[in-house]
């Protein structure tokens, strides 16, 4: 199963919106440079530190969404999760104040990257990110 059949399964089973955003997410991040560890290291740069710490640690609450504004602050990210979506910013601010907790505290905790957002050199496969991130929120 494809990358793009896994996100319509989850979307049409009951993830809908949030499938789609972390989706949407997970294809924005891969396609730039800096990969997964961009998310954290936008989060660093955006005095969100503490949060990314909290969330890595296994504290995964739903964060607010104007926690993750002030995180992707300046990135273009939800914006272009927004356009590939075609989903309003605010309803994917909302599905990533769900999913950006789960996904940090995934990626740090199978080494993936660091808290810092360091790349260890051990790839996550998308679609089993995607699976363990999607059966949590």
């Amino acid at each position: 199963m494809g990358f793009g059949n896994l996100v319509e399964q989850f979307a049409g089973g009951g993830g809908g919106d949030h499938a789609k955003v972390v989706g949407a997410l997970m294809s924005e991040l891969q396609s730039r440079g800096g990969g997964f560890g961009e998310l954290l290291q936008r989060f660093h740069q955006n005095g969100m530190g503490s949060q990314v710490q909290q969330w890595s640690s296994g504290q995964t609450q739903t964060a607010d969404p104007s926690q993750v504004q002030q995180g992707l602050a300046g990135s273009g990210i939800v914006e272009a999760i927004a356009q590939r979506t075609g989903l309003p910013a605010t309803a994917v601010q909302l599905a990533l104040s769900k999913a950006v907790p789960v996904l940090m505290h995934h990626l740090v905790s199978n080494g993936h990257v660091t808290p810092e957002g360091q790349p260890t050199g051990n790839a996550p496969s998308g679609e089993g990110l995607l699976r363990a991130v999607l059966s949590r929120i």
